[in-house]
């Protein structure tokens, strides 16, 4: 047991002492953290959220709108709209 040690009990005892009082420090900044982590956490499910409905609103226009460009680019031959007048 350690009281069959005193110099090595009042070794433990300090650096326990010392390790509690550390911990105990942090423990604000720890706190704070976790709320931060929470409140990053609720932000990132709201994004993926919002980002599933604007793809649902916009994804299937956006893929019509890209067909017909298509379309629009095999007509004039590959001509790009931004070489100038389709002739």
């Amino acid at each position: 047991m350690l009281s069959d040690f005193p110099e090595i009990k009042a070794a433990f005892d300090k650096l326990m002492a010392e390790k509690e009082a550390l911990v105990a420090e942090v423990q604000p900044l720890r706190d704070e953290f976790e709320e931060l982590h929470a409140q990053a956490t609720e932000i990132q499910l709201k994004m993926k959220e919002l980002t599933a409905k604007r793809k649902a609103i916009t994804h299937p226009r956006l893929v019509e709108i890209d067909e017909q460009l298509s379309a629009i680019a095999r007509a004039t031959g590959g001509k790009a709209l931004s070489d100038g007048p389709i002739s």
